[in-house]
């Protein structure tokens, strides 16, 4: 440890020696067509807000000096993050601008560099403190963002951001920041993506509790680095992850928390394209413990987050907009252990002639369009298509009343001139209990089927399942609403896997999810704090049946098939009572007054003058 640390230092130490070379004569707005960007791994020393100034100031410079234009610092990197009250706090706040601020302008206007980073700040109208990220560039401070998502550690001094989510034009493209937990919530990131956000910079201090803490009592562990790729792979967004490593001790509690490092860099697509490694906790010095860096392209976001906002129907989304109570009524109470099976069958053959059976009194999902096959073409499911209560749904009940419990699958639905990918499920008296046409078709069956309009979530003895085709994941609004109806389940045939695959480093996990893990249905647990039971059609490599659950990181990892299956039948627990987040605790923290955006038309006028402000600004 020790000599990483002086091989830091000592690298400090050269580059400021060097005096820096003028700033480039460019208009602030002139855009550029490619820049470096750097998450900067910052350990900051408690309470020390002059020292960190200072040290920050000089890892920016030293940034700089390699050519770096946006410099990402980790949240509150001011003062460190352990304080149990605002009067702990207090003598440590500084106000934005103030000093931090101040110190760093001097250096991105000799280096003509961005930096965002963390800041505890108190407002000098209101006396009020806030975690705050602030932006500052070659003319000087340019704006902050006060963090929105609290967790319990925040709530103990930090006011809830009332400034919305900001956006910045400057040269390096639009810049929005967000902070650590904010990750939790998927409305954040989106409003990036329909601000036409380029780069997002996201701060953090994302902590792990101690070796050796008894399970009972780690019930508060998470990794919030562990599951920031959402904000890129949804959005169609560059992402900037600046996180921490070492260990941080409040000396006046004893309090203690471990940092395991692993900022990252991503491209807009949702691939990783730089990572700072994932370190055992250890103390180190405060300061500048390395930094990845990588080349940003920020004209690479438009087509993709162009493409991912075609996805949306604005239209249906109304709940997003409202305020829904943890105390829910429809939300399941009594939690029950419940069998499941998703299975996997080969997309280069044909539907097998008969369908397996549930678990008894459990949930069986089949691969979507079960009865006619992976990759048919438009014509064969237009040819296939049947009305309700034809043979595809006949033979689902009668795999339900064969093994007493649920089956789900989706099949081709005429009704009229118009044709549905309908999923239904069935249950285990042999009958058709819902049926949910496709409302976010995947682009590659638009051509033969209609979109439906209406979200279905059915109460049955086991829980509340929603039903959704896996593809439809990947747009978050899908498994948003999913679980503001209370979904306890969502039930999700697919196709062959496609789109990106789980890239977060699997060190940052206690189990490892197994590799070519599909992104979309991993991320949809999590966010949406629901079990996801996805079975679909295999091309030999990816995973195309798996049980995922609310919590990868650290209590439910991945289920699949073990070597040589093609199927996972296992038991889970509904409603997910939860570790550090269950869904009452999402929904609760959810702030829809701040994210009404996303349920806007686009075309009206509301949508219009929000996206035309540089800010949160909604005046209808």
């Amino acid at each position: 440890m020790v000599g990483r640390v002086r091989l830091w230092a000592a690298f400090l130490a050269a580059v400021i020696a060097v005096m820096a070379p003028p700033p480039r004569a460019w208009a602030a707005d002139e855009p550029l067509k490619s820049y470096k960007a750097a998450a900067i791994v910052y350990d900051p020393a408690w309470g020390d807000l002059e020292g960190n100034i200072a040290r920050i100031s000089a890892a920016v410079d030293a940034a700089g000096a390699q050519g770096v234009k946006l410099a990402v610092l980790p949240e509150q990197a001011t003062i460190g993050y352990i304080f149990d009250s605002f009067a702990m706090v207090r003598p440590y706040l500084d106000t934005v601008p103030g000093k931090t601020t101040d110190a760093l302008a001097k250096v991105t206007a000799r280096r003509h560099m961005y930096v965002a980073v963390g800041i505890a700040e108190i407002d000098p109208a209101t006396g009020l403190g806030y975690n705050t990220a602030a932006l500052i560039g070659p003319n000087g401070y340019i704006g902050k963002y006060r963090k929105h998502g609290l967790n319990a550690q925040d709530q103990a001094w930090v006011t809830p951001g009332d400034g919305g989510f900001p956006v910045f034009d400057t040269e390096l493209g639009r810049l929005t920041m967000l902070i650590c937990y904010d990750d939790t919530y998927w409305q954040y990131p989106r409003l990036a993506a329909l601000h036409k956000v380029d780069v997002v910079a996201w701060l953090s201090s994302s902590d792990r509790v101690s070796p050796g803490t008894p399970p009972a009592k780690a019930k508060g562990d998470h990794s919030t680095v562990a599951t920031v790729q959402h904000i890129a792979a949804f959005n169609g967004v560059w992402l900037v992850a600046a996180t921490r490593d070492g260990i941080e001790k409040n000396p006046q509690t004893g309090q203690t928390l471990y940092y395991n490092g692993g900022s990252s860099i991503w491209d807009p697509s949702g691939n990783k394209v730089a990572q700072a490694p994932v370190v055992a906790p250890e103390v180190l010095s405060p300061g500048a413990h390395g930094m990845i860096v990588a080349e940003i392209k920020p004209s690479m976001s438009t087509p993709v987050r162009n493409a991912v906002l075609a996805r949306r129907r604005p239209e249906i989304y109304g709940l997003l907009a409202l305020h829904r109570a943890p105390t829910d009524p429809n939300a399941t109470t009594t939690p029950k252990d419940v069998g499941v099976k998703a299975v996997s069958w080969p997309a280069s053959g044909k539907p097998p002639a008969s369908l397996p059976q549930p678990p008894r009194g459990g949930l069986l999902v089949l691969p979507e369009l079960f009865s006619v096959g992976a990759d048919a073409g438009s014509a064969a499911y237009t040819a296939a298509a049947e009305s309700r209560g034809g043979a595809a749904e006949q033979r689902l009940c009668e795999a339900a009343k064969a093994g007493g419990g649920y089956s789900v699958g989706s099949y081709p639905e005429r009704d009229g001139g118009s044709v549905y990918h309908t999923v239904a499920l069935a249950g285990p008296d042999g009958t058709i209990l819902a049926r949910y046409r496709a409302t976010h078709l995947p682009p590659n069956q638009t051509q033969w089927a209609k979109e439906g309009s209406d979200w279905v979530v059915v109460p049955t003895p086991i829980g509340r399942i929603g039903l959704t085709l896996g593809e439809e994941l990947a747009v978050p609004e899908v498994f948003g609403t999913l679980s503001a109806l209370r979904a306890d389940l969502l039930a999700a045939p697919m196709g062959v896997p496609s789109g990106v695959t789980m890239q977060e480093d699997p060190k940052l996990f206690n189990q490892p999810y197994p590799p070519e893990t599909p992104f979309a249905p991993m991320a949809a647990a999590k966010l949406g704090q629901t079990w996801v039971v996805m079975s679909g059609w295999s091309d030999g490599k990816s995973v195309s049946a798996a049980v995922f659950g609310p919590e990868p990181v650290i209590a439910t990892p991945p289920r699949v098939p073990a070597a040589g299956k093609d199927e996972i039948e296992t038991q889970i627990t509904i409603a997910w009572p939860g570790t550090w987040l269950n869904q009452s605790h999402l929904i609760d923290g959810q702030r829809p007054a701040t994210t009404l955006p996303i349920a806007l038309d686009p075309a009206s006028p509301c949508f219009q003058k929000w996206a035309s402000e540089p800010g949160w600004n909604y005046g209808c």
